[in-house]
């Protein structure tokens, strides 16, 4: 990989000399960067524990590094076709649905921590209670995140289960397509 000379990555890049796979440690070197800048702790008038801050970032780190390494190794063992055409596509639509599956998350969780409220056990959403259930949460969207967009990444390489006929997709049930490996 080339780090510092973009004069010489651009001419690879013309050429066609730069894999899929060095592109992958690209985007994965990318992704990984703004991960440490977005969620490195500093110091400030954050009110959360010291050790909050690193769990965010060891969770994002492993789940970026795990997420997309096996989205490529799917791809890979697959088709071994488009990856990054499918990895920015599938990604905006598994965001949109991991919102939507966070935001009924949430509403079940308040209603719990509510009803947590009203009876009295007020550890649940105070202090280190709380801290725990913040982490929850970070963790409930990233593993709802990486679940669709992997399996989308399956659906996508399991041969013969969008098939074309007369210009349309025709999509079977998996277990159909997996017969017919």
């Amino acid at each position: 990989m080339i780090w510092f000379k973009i004069k010489e990555l651009e001419k690879q890049l013309v050429a066609g000399k730069v894999p899929d796979f060095i592109i992958y440690k690209y985007l994965l070197s990318h992704l990984l960067l703004f991960a440490l800048i977005n969620n490195i702790p500093v110091s400030g008038v954050d009110t959360d524990p010291i050790w909050a801050p690193w769990i965010r970032l060891i969770l994002v780190l492993v789940a970026i590094t795990w997420g997309i390494g096996k989205t490529f190794e799917i791809n890979r063992n697959g088709d071994n076709r488009n990856y990054f055409k499918r990895l920015i596509s599938l990604s905006l639509v598994s965001s949109l649905r991991t919102i939507v599956a966070f935001i009924i998350y949430a509403a079940i969780t308040s209603t719990a921590v509510i009803w947590a409220a009203r009876m009295g056990f007020s550890a649940l959403y105070e202090g280190f209670w709380s801290e725990i259930l913040e982490l929850v949460n970070y963790l409930f969207i990233l593993l709802v995140y990486y679940y669709i967009l992997i399996s989308s990444f399956k659906r996508i390489n399991t041969p013969g289960l969008y098939e074309e006929a007369e210009g349309e997709f025709k999509i079977q049930d998996q277990e159909t397509a997996n017969s017919q490996k």
